[in-house]
């Protein structure tokens, strides 16, 4: 199988992806498979560094680690634009390049992991899957629906497990008893107060867990397709769901 992860890194960032682990992302996407394209692109403001130097070397090492993980950065320069009123803002804007590169490397490709929830990506996507090669998307807030549509899979990256790490919490206890989790809410029994969680284990298969209306949070109301953070308990009947916090 050859894998393709592309990573719109501005896009991810601002849209609940901040945190995210490239090391992570990578052992998810590959799943033992060897890589063969693993591109993120990434704003730099040369301005900015030529006078900030905590800037410039922060971000000179984080683009260093990125490369210790194996991925390719392609480093877009920040431009200004002033808007109708008068205001002035940054942007670096990897749409077109991203593209390309993905249309020009379909042809070697099984497979793209798509790292954006811009909906601009909907086209790119169909001409891929034209050519063959399966596209699934991770993406966490804002995901534009025409994207989501065309995928041939989404999935939430607050579900991939250590994805987005969970505060003082281990790696390897994700999916354990008495460790916390990021689920879905895949079904809902109003009338009896009660619903179901899909979850990812460690191990990256589905699992399920119960849960109560009265765990919810105060004011809280279950949503269906929510996206929750919640603690693992057990009874006799199962997995339970306890002290939950909605996320998206």
């Amino acid at each position: 199988m050859k894998i393709g992860i592309y990573v719109d890194a501005a896009n991810i960032s601002l849209n609940g992806g901040y945190s995210m682990r490239y090391d992570v992302l990578k052992n998810y996407c590959l799943n033992g498979e060897s890589p063969t394209r693993l591109n993120t692109y990434l704003p730099y403001d040369y301005e900015r560094a030529k006078g900030d130097y905590i800037y410039k070397d922060k971000q000179q090492n984080y683009f260093s680690i990125l490369r210790n993980f194996g991925y390719k950065v392609i480093i877009k320069p920040v431009k200004k634009f002033r808007a109708e009123n008068g205001d002035e803002f940054l942007k670096a804007n990897v749409d077109l390049e991203m593209a390309v590169d993905m249309m020009t490397q379909a042809n070697t490709l099984d497979k793209v992991f798509l790292l954006t929830g811009d909906s601009d990506f909907k086209q790119v996507v169909r001409a891929l899957q034209n050519k063959g090669v399966r596209v699934e998307t991770i993406a966490f807030k804002n995901v534009g629906k025409e994207l989501l549509r065309e995928s041939d899979q989404y999935t939430s990256g607050y579900l991939v497990p250590n994805l987005l790490p969970i505060e003082e919490q281990e790696f390897d206890i994700w999916g354990q008893l008495g460790s916390r989790v990021r689920g879905l809410c895949y079904e809902i029994q109003p009338k009896h107060n009660f619903g179901f969680f899909r979850y990812l284990d460690i191990q990256n298969e589905y699992q399920s867990a119960f849960f109560h209306f009265s765990e919810l949070p105060e004011g809280h109301y279950a949503r269906h397709e929510g996206i929750y953070e919640f603690e693992l308990d057990e009874n006799e009947k199962g997995r339970l769901a306890t002290n939950i916090k909605f996320i998206n």
